[in-house]
């Protein structure tokens, strides 16, 4: 029987997933409306409070993993695991489904297996509405191009690092080396972004 993902190990996680950067791919933004559209076809209207692409391949330009990141901001009343069995029918969180309750996270993958990445590859991530970080991230990358183009060298520099065993990979068995070398920066411009889009995303 074909193992799920979770039950992958540190090895075979590496060998099954491993980070690609590609060039910004212009169907991305079709990529993401199509499954916005899945979403809200899925998902009652009421429990959606904002849904928005967010990650690289939602800028322009910048050297980007293949996947679609979508950031899913719900009503303070909705049913979370009502909406974790409508979103599962639509193929996410079926094989990768992570979720911290303080505050309450959920990431769900779409396009994933034990044999390896799909055509098309999306990570949902549900939160109740809020003033989140990648939202400004995106729009300072967009808004400002030397900052963009210093963040694609970046992600170079660090798979470099990683392929060369200079940085873990997978630290305690969590795929999350990758992010955590990038946090810095992207905390110092997701900071920035704030002050200078004077925090329009903060709900009001």
């Amino acid at each position: 029987m074909k193992k799920k993902v979770s039950e992958l190990s540190t090895d075979e996680w590496i060998k099954t997933f491993p980070i690609i950067l590609k060039e910004y791919n212009a169907n991305y933004k079709d990529w993401y409306e199509i499954e916005k559209q899945n979403i809200l076809n899925a998902v009652k209207a009421e429990d959606i409070a904002r849904i928005s692409h967010i990650g690289s391949s939602a800028v322009e330009g910048l050297i980007a993993k293949p996947i679609i990141d979508i950031l899913l901001e719900i009503d303070g009343c909705c049913n979370v695991t009502k909406l974790i069995d409508d979103l599962k029918v639509i193929g996410y969180g079926d094989e990768i489904f992570f979720r911290n309750d303080d505050p309450m996270r959920l990431l769900l993958g779409k396009g994933f297996s034990s044999d390896g990445y799909a055509e098309k590859v999306c990570f949902l991530h549900v939160r109740y509405l809020g003033n989140w970080a990648e939202l400004y991230f995106r729009d300072y990358l967009i808004a400002n191009p030397e900052v963009r183009t210093e963040y694609g060298k970046l992600k170079l520099n660090i798979l470099k690092d990683i392929e060369n065993g200079i940085i873990e990979r997978m630290p305690n068995g969590q795929p999350n080396g990758y992010s955590v070398a990038k946090l810095a920066f992207v905390e110092k411009y997701s900071k920035a972004a704030k002050q200078e889009f004077q925090n329009k995303y903060k709900p009001r």
